[in-house]
């Protein structure tokens, strides 16, 4: 019975029946304007008025708690950083093996188990990232969510998530899938402090990367909402091998560089 307790399923569930109400009433309604209703088709955004409403909760909880984390974070030294960012991104490599292998693309499986055992070994588990130096790059769209697309599954309305940030219904549920999925959440992380815990380094780590081109956007943007929601979807296009426009690839999306690793 503690073993259930334990499981992150049980709190997904919990979270979708507290979250449907709110996506039940926060849906926008078609405008009758032919123009207008085009113009609101082509944003596939029909849940946007509560879109808007937890896209100024992140923005609040952004500016005046994470980025002063994020900040902090910063002072550490540049190796320090990068270290943690290589060391996160090596436990992530079993997730992405998991996926590109349900994808039937066996040399991208194949790449990401040798990254994860030469960076395991050879980089001290982790904190340097042998493989990139050595080209072996790693592969786009490693989660769940690009395996549904693989499987010719939409990804549906623009949805915004609560510290989550811009995605969809589909990469939610890729996300869900990937966490309960994610192996070390039952050999190095088993309690719900301990879960957390990394949960939110992983979200000062990639904070700490995109908080400057966050605020710079929202500092030009005429519409910093729209501006996100734009960008998530072209960076999200180039993941899974679509034909992206030009798009602001510092949001949402940190490409790798070789320049990055020491």
């Amino acid at each position: 019975m503690n073993e259930f307790k334990k499981t992150p399923l049980l709190g997904l569930m919990a979270g979708c029946a507290a979250f449907l109400p709110l996506i039940l009433s926060g849906c926008a309604t078609p405008p009758a304007d032919p123009a207008q209703r085009a113009a609101f088709e082509q944003a596939n955004d029909p849940l946007e008025p509560m879109n808007r409403a937890i896209f100024d909760f992140n923005d609040k909880a952004y500016t005046y708690v994470l980025f002063p984390v994020a900040r902090g974070y910063n002072v550490l030294p540049q190796p320090a950083r990068t270290g943690v960012h290589n060391v996160i991104s090596n436990l992530n490599e079993p997730i992405v093996f998991m996926n590109k292998s349900l994808q039937g693309n066996v040399s991208a499986a194949g790449t990401t188990f040798a990254r994860f055992v030469v960076n395991t070994i050879f980089g001290f588990g982790g904190l340097i990232d042998v493989a990139s130096h050595n080209d072996l790059q790693e592969p786009k769209g490693g989660d769940f969510g690009a395996t549904l697309y693989t499987y010719g599954i939409g990804e549906g309305p623009y949805l915004v998530l609560p510290l989550f940030g811009p995605s969809s219904p589909r990469d939610a549920v890729g996300m869900a899938v990937d966490g309960v999925a994610d192996p070390w959440g039952y050999v190095l992380y088993t309690t719900y402090p301990e879960q957390i815990g990394v949960a939110v380094g992983k979200g000062i780590d990639r904070l700490a990367l995109q908080m400057d081109d966050y605020e710079q956007a929202k500092k030009t943007s005429l519409d910093f909402y729209a501006f996100l929601r734009s960008s998530y979807r072209q960076n999200r296009a180039f993941d899974l091998g679509q034909s992206p426009t030009n798009s602001n690839d510092s949001l949402y999306d940190v490409p790798a560089d070789k320049n990055d690793h020491p």
